[in-house]
């Protein structure tokens, strides 16, 4: 008897084992932007613990370098399985076959979880394809001292101003203090001097549609009189009022003028609440967005997604992995470790410590109320290059009309092939 429990000790001794090497592990490639390594490495620590059976390979690529990987990788098979995707980016992939349809996977319920306009940008043809991580919002923001300074009203932290009163308080507070002709503060810096992402709202206040409704004419839109009326606003900004300074080339440069007290008033993403208090003896505002005098308030909004490979033969990871690392407890993490404005209203509420701060009261309102995805087009990516070309020929001077025409007949010509 002793010998047959040993025998069967020994066989169990040997089984276990085998039953332990035997389990699959399911090996998920994702492609992902190259934010700090240990921040990515604790955020995929927690899916980990959900998921032992699901190895990550974790795939760093920086920014400049991202949208070319994704374009040479996803024609080529089944890999990466998943992969951050720009949000309004998603048609493009979505057309050409390359994110795998997700309404099967999410009930409209399910979906109350995002802010509407970022379900909206994750939507191509009325199909869902990604689902979104992070999300953006936009407002004025002002130098408290400066204003203080010559004896100008602050601008109000709970009332739209119009963009004409923006117009008339850039122009009282540009400044050439020694007469040199040098302007040595500027009235209002737009941070992302050239992008559709910033400018848009502008437009659209107007009553200016961005697209056709099929997303692939943009002749009769961005060449529209509304369209035109307010670009000419953007235009006599730098040069005509001459209160923005012109070839400030990026959002970084911006903030660095806004943070020293070069300029009054920057119109600029909510990042800027965190980044401009590093600023030392910055004493800055936060007014809501404006609008046109007549006009309506809209805001700009998006940012990352998340999407599956539609040619992936590890379908239930690639599912496991975005549903966890677009949740709740990973979207509150994220946002702790890396500063993200979340795409789900929960991580707010979940968050009253960093959110019940006024300013960001103000975004949260607007991205529940105000905010307009960019343009849905399989040829943003054509669409956006051509028109942010057109936008900075505009700031050095360039006729709006004219350079508008122009850049309708070139995107239409780019545009043709999604057709």
């Amino acid at each position: 008897m002793k010998k047959r429990i040993l025998g069967f000790l020994i066989l169990i001794a040997l089984l276990v084992p085998m039953v332990g090497a035997a389990a699959p592990t399911v090996n998920l490639e994702v492609v992902w932007m190259a934010w700090p390594k240990d921040m990515v490495d604790q955020l995929i620590a927690g899916f980990n613990k959900i998921h032992p059976e699901i190895k990550v390979d974790m795939q760093l690529v920086p920014f400049t370098q991202l949208f070319q990987t994704l374009e040479v990788r996803l024609p080529a098979g089944g890999t990466p399985d998943v992969y951050i995707v720009d949000g309004p980016l998603t048609p493009s992939y979505a057309a050409r076959g390359f994110l795998l349809p997700l309404d099967q996977y999410y009930t409209a319920n399910d979906l109350k979880a995002w802010f509407p306009a970022s379900i909206d940008t994750a939507k191509y043809q009325g199909k869902l394809y990604s689902i979104p991580y992070a999300t953006s919002s936009a407002a004025l923001f002002y130098n408290k001292d400066i204003f203080k300074q010559y004896g100008v009203a602050l601008p109000p932290a709970d009332t739209r101003l119009t963009w004409e009163q923006v117009a008339e308080l850039a122009r009282k507070l540009t400044i050439d203090s020694n007469k040199d002709g040098q302007v040595d503060v500027w009235g209002l810096l737009i941070e992302q001097i050239d992008r559709p992402y910033q400018l848009l709202p502008l437009v659209q206040s107007k009553g200016a549609n961005a697209i056709s409704p099929d997303g692939l004419t943009t002749e009769g839109y961005i060449n529209s009189k509304p369209f035109i009326e307010a670009t000419t606003f953007y235009w006599k900004l730098f040069n005509e009022w001459k209160v923005s300074p012109q070839g400030i080339p990026d959002a970084a440069k911006s903030r660095e003028y806004f943070g020293n007290g070069k300029a009054a008033m920057m119109l600029g993403a909510e990042w800027n609440i965190s980044r401009l208090a590093e600023f030392k003896g910055l004493d800055f505002g936060m007014s809501p967005h404006p609008y046109f005098a007549g006009g309506t308030a809209v805001t700009p909004t998006g940012s990352w997604h998340v999407g599956i490979n539609a040619k992936t033969t590890k379908k239930d990871a690639a599912l496991a992995f975005l549903n966890y690392i677009t949740g709740r407890d990973a979207a509150i993490l994220w946002h702790k470790l890396f500063g993200h404005a979340p795409a789900r209203p929960d991580v707010y509420e979940a968050l009253p410590e960093v959110f019940g701060n006024p300013m960001w009261k103000t975004l949260i309102d607007e991205m529940k109320n105000t905010a307009v995805a960019r343009p849905i087009t399989p040829g943003y990516l054509e669409y956006e290059l051509m028109l942010r070309e057109a936008f900075n020929s505009i700031h050095y001077g360039a006729d709006p009309a004219a350079t508008l025409n122009d850049a309708a007949k070139r995107i239409d010509r780019e545009l043709r092939k999604y057709r």
